[in-house]
């Protein structure tokens, strides 16, 4: 069985995840270019998808990279029957290694959220809202977190933020100013990522969940991520592909999207306050 570079996700998303494998494992294309009796060049192509990729040398990788669960397994060799589809899901385990892969290899992330702070953008440690605890008590992860530091230079990022999540509390107050006030420092530091905001009167319609596009290998990746993974390329993609350029033509620019990260970051600290009964009734007789 084989998947054909340029009919799909499949091979894009394949080559990012064996990638990420082999690097966790610390190992050189050469060494890992041995389990399947090929050259670094090969491996190479296959990891960026510029060959096609045949199961018996995807199976051989993964178990050499020690992924010999068969859920995992099972997931990446229907993939690969799934030559020519332009949309794919992916719910199955390793689901957010796959798209980590993506995040850790695309040259250039644009992501769109309306739930919750990106994982590549979140302060470490302080998860916000149901979605990110459920993300985070999955499997043990295989391929690392990808996360933004203020001033890392490489790749070319920008993050689209929905103005209700400045509004709303999805998780506890504390853990959303410390968001805010993190996303305020991402967008303020010099050559980090740009950061918008795309008020509520603009009328512009988030996505569900997070829809990230990825420039992976010199090709057009997209993925609608929710409690799952869905991967589009091609004429797929053009609902997503809709959304977002919706989503940046209604946003602030970036010296009043940072403007209106430090003002929710002031409002989730207050909101986290304990008030005490003098200032409730206060408030109610005022």
């Amino acid at each position: 069985m084989t998947t054909t570079p340029d009919c799909g996700p499949a091979p894009l998303v394949l080559g990012a995840y064996l990638r990420s494998l082999r690097l966790a494992q610390g190992l050189t294309l050469a060494e890992a270019a041995w389990a399947i009796r090929g050259s670094a060049a090969k491996l190479s192509r296959m990891e960026t998808a510029r060959v096609p990729l045949r199961w018996e040398d995807i199976s051989t990788l993964m178990d050499h990279y020690g992924i010999t669960d068969c859920p995992t397994l099972d997931a990446a060799q229907e993939w690969t029957t799934k030559t020519r589809w332009g949309v794919i899901g992916d719910g199955a385990p390793g689901w957010q290694d796959r798209l980590r892969a993506c995040e850790r290899h695309a040259s250039a992330i644009s992501v769109y959220t309306s739930v919750t702070v990106p994982r590549i953008a979140q302060a470490v440690g302080c998860p916000v809202d149901e979605l990110t605890l459920v993300m985070a008590a999955t499997d043990e992860a295989r391929v690392r977190v990808h996360s933004l530091i203020p001033g890392q230079p490489g790749q070319d990022v920008t993050i689209l933020i929905d103005g209700a999540m400045l509004l709303r509390t999805l998780g506890h107050p504390r853990a959303m100013a410390t968001q805010m006030a993190h996303l305020h420092r991402l967008a303020t530091s010099a050559g980090g990522p740009r950061v918008l905001v795309a008020p509520l009167q603009a009328g512009a319609i988030p996505p569900a969940g997070n829809l990230y596009r990825f420039e992976l290998f010199g090709h057009e990746l997209w993925v609608s991520e929710g409690y799952s993974a869905t991967y589009a390329t091609g004429a797929d993609s053009e609902k997503y592909r809709h959304c977002l350029t919706a989503g940046l033509g209604a946003a602030k620019g970036p010296k009043m999207s940072a403007a209106m990260l430090k003002v929710a970051s002031t409002r989730f600290e207050r909101l986290a306050t304990p008030k005490t009964p003098g200032d409730v009734l206060e408030r109610l007789t005022s």
